[in-house]
């Protein structure tokens, strides 16, 4: 069995060690929480805005509580906005 997951959406920020990676749907959106390690963190600041569309390439764990963890091993940039003059 292959544990693998891509999700694409808009980078709406960081809280602590979890990117926050808001995905639409047809009626409505959800924010998805995507375990990110320390050192993408330290890459991301200096290159996301909030609101770029990013796609998140991981796998998936359950914690303690049985709970879905999404854990990022890869992070794409699919476009960004331009800095207007």
């Amino acid at each position: 069995m292959v544990n693998s997951v891509v999700i694409s959406g808009c980078f709406k920020g960081i809280e602590g060690e979890e990117l926050l990676l808001k995905v639409e749907g047809l009626e409505n959106h959800q924010i998805v929480r995507i375990n990110i390690s320390k050192g993408f963190q330290k890459e991301l600041n200096s290159y996301i805005k909030e609101n770029d569309l990013i796609s998140i390439k991981g796998y998936i764990e359950i914690d303690d509580l049985h709970r879905i963890i999404i854990v990022a091993t890869k992070i794409t940039f699919l476009s960004s906005k331009k800095a207007q003059n």
